[in-house]
């Protein structure tokens, strides 16, 4: 198994309180669960019911409990995300219609859905083409008994990919856009200390992706200058530098939203990126908006 299950994996979650209503007889109107549901039933998968809240939709066979828990958890995140980013000056829009969540009941049926075999270092992901988020309960049918707490695990993936999905139709990030890999997942990053009950908020110490950066060295991988970073989204895909790479996509953009005279700069460079930019000008807009890159990465590295 990969070292990504121990700190990047994306699963683990805990349960929230927020009350969800179950769909009976007639479902929301909503364009994609059909969709959903036909996939579903193309992989020999049946059962596929339906709950929803303020924000979001949730189907798929897991259990009716677990989707009501994955919606409590989606909905508290899209308060303290709204809150987070909007008191960091963020224009955010609301999203065009209720997100969409598939929920599981395992990981025999995550692979039947997606159509092939699932590494054990996966626990869920955002659809970036499709615009759904789609996860499992790791304590359902073919989960692998030695993993992690499998609420713990449930929770991380849902809540890194919640934010995904949260950048993506707020305004934050576009659709259709050429973003950085990098910039993508140091936002989601910024996510993932986010726990239930104030245990964690969105914006703290990510101790894991710390934890992540020391291990990579351990095993040989240099630091990564952030205009390479930038410039190749493999770095965060390929097994040697992925633990280093996610860990630097945290420093970066936590650097960029705590540090007051880079703030604005970042916003204007989220900004420039909506706009459909060219990817082969990356490094451009970034100087652009950003500055001098080599500071810039001496600051991140440094932690100044």
């Amino acid at each position: 198994m990969s070292s990504v299950q121990v700190l990047t994996t994306r699963r683990s979650w805990l349960l929230g309180s927020l009350a969800v209503a179950v769909l009976g007889a007639s479902p929301p109107d909503h364009p994609e669960l059909d969709g959903i549901r036909a996939k579903g039933k193309q992989a020999g998968m049946e059962g596929f019911d339906e709950s929803e809240s303020d924000h979001y939709l949730a189907i798929g066979d897991a259990p009716k409990r677990f989707r009501d828990e994955a919606l409590s958890v989606c909905d508290s995140v899209f308060k303290d995300y709204r809150k987070y980013f909007s008191d960091k000056g963020f224009e955010l829009s609301a999203p065009k219609a209720k997100l969409v969540v598939v929920t599981l009941q395992g990981p025999k049926a995550y692979a039947m859905f997606e159509g092939g075999f699932v590494d054990d270092a996966i626990g869920g992901h955002y659809d970036l083409e499709e615009n759904r988020l789609v996860m499992f309960d790791f304590r359902g049918t073919g989960a692998n008994p030695k993993a992690p707490v499998a609420e713990q695990e449930n929770t991380f993936v849902l809540v890194h990919e919640t934010m995904h999905q949260l950048t993506y139709n707020t305004g934050l990030l576009d659709l259709k856009s050429d973003v950085p890999l990098c910039i993508a997942e140091g936002l989601a990053t910024i996510g993932e200390t986010w726990a239930p009950r104030k245990k964690g908020v969105i914006g703290s110490t990510n101790r894991r992706r710390l934890l992540g950066l020391e291990l990579g060295r351990k095993q040989g991988v240099k630091w990564i200058p952030i205009a390479r970073l930038l410039a190749d989204d493999k770095l965060l895909n390929e097994e040697k530098t992925q633990q280093v790479a996610y860990a630097e996509s945290w420093m970066l953009v936590n650097k960029l939203l705590k540090d007051p005279a880079r703030l604005p700069k970042f916003r204007a460079y989220l900004a420039a990126l909506r706009d459909k930019p060219d990817p082969a000008r990356r490094i451009e807009i970034a100087t652009t908006h950003l500055g001098d890159l080599e500071k810039l990465d001496r600051d991140v590295r440094s932690g100044k």
